[in-house]
């Protein structure tokens, strides 16, 4: 691969795909799921949306990379980890990153407008708003439902806020010195040793706002046991592998639920 093209591959880290774009996509895939689960979609319509929302979420995480490496250009030249990224190099050049960049925003936009016109203007609000992940979950519900259920919606987002605050946390803890060092506020430079406190309590608000939006959306016991109990567990046992093992297996009880609600109707 010409060296151009794999500096711009790096700068929207497709390169390390799926790693990074998955955790853009569990917001996605838990607002789209308990969205097809409320109106018992079919699972072949199921599917369909799970892979339109995992290329939207590699889209958007991609699109939030090359923004936060056009910001962060002088910062990131301070710090190890991070200078030798594409722009920080001068690999990369910003009229490079800007046509880059709109290119994905447009790909973007092209994708909500096949999801209705409220899903639309969520899309629309949503996107520019730091390309927050929880902003998934209202977009999708309204994409697949048509409707607002704000009961369910604010449950499954504050979840997802929490679930975001955690990963972002322990990630931040990498770069924890030189941040200190930048005088950068991180997270984990504004918690200090409250760190493990802070990410206990982002652990058990994000389980406990799921389980009432199960409760809101009508849940079985597949969702209570996968989707809750078991990725809880994991959390507590390890809060950093868990932030990609336990997303999935919110996922998979979200689906496993959605197949027995699907046969027990049919019966």
């Amino acid at each position: 691969m010409p060296s151009k093209a794999r500096s711009l591959l790096e700068l929207t880290r497709l390169h390390w795909f799926p790693v990074g774009c998955d955790f853009m996509f569990w917001p996605f895939a838990w607002g789209s799921l308990a969205a097809s689960y409320h109106v018992a979609l079919p699972m072949n319509e199921v599917v369909k949306n799970t892979l339109f929302y995992a290329l939207l979420g590699t889209l958007v995480h991609s699109a939030g990379c090359v923004i936060n490496d056009m910001l962060d250009r002088e910062f990131d030249r301070k710090v190890e980890r991070s200078k030798n990224r594409p722009i920080a190099s001068g690999a990369v050049t910003m009229l490079e990153a800007s046509v880059l960049l709109t290119v994905l925003v447009a790909a973007i936009f092209y994708m909500f407008s096949t999801a209705g016109p409220t899903a639309l203007l969520l899309g629309l609000v949503g996107l520019p708003a730091c390309f927050a992940a929880s902003w998934a979950v209202p977009f999708t519900w309204v994409a697949i439902t048509g409707e607002f259920d704000w009961g369910i919606i604010l449950n499954v987002g504050v979840a997802s806020c929490c679930w975001t605050c955690l990963y972002d946390t322990i990630y931040a803890c990498q770069d924890k010195k030189d941040d200190e060092k930048a005088g950068v506020k991180s997270m984990a430079v504004r918690l200090g040793d409250g760190i493990r406190p802070a990410l206990s309590l982002f652990d058990v608000t994000f389980f406990a706002y799921l389980l009432w939006a199960g409760y809101l959306n009508g849940q079985h016991l597949p969702f209570y046991v996968m989707s809750v109990i078991m990725p809880f567990l994991l959390y507590s046992w390890n809060k950093f592998t868990a932030g990609r093992h336990g997303a999935a297996l919110v996922c998979a009880g979200l689906v496993v639920d959605h197949y027995c609600n699907l046969v027990s109707l049919a019966i």
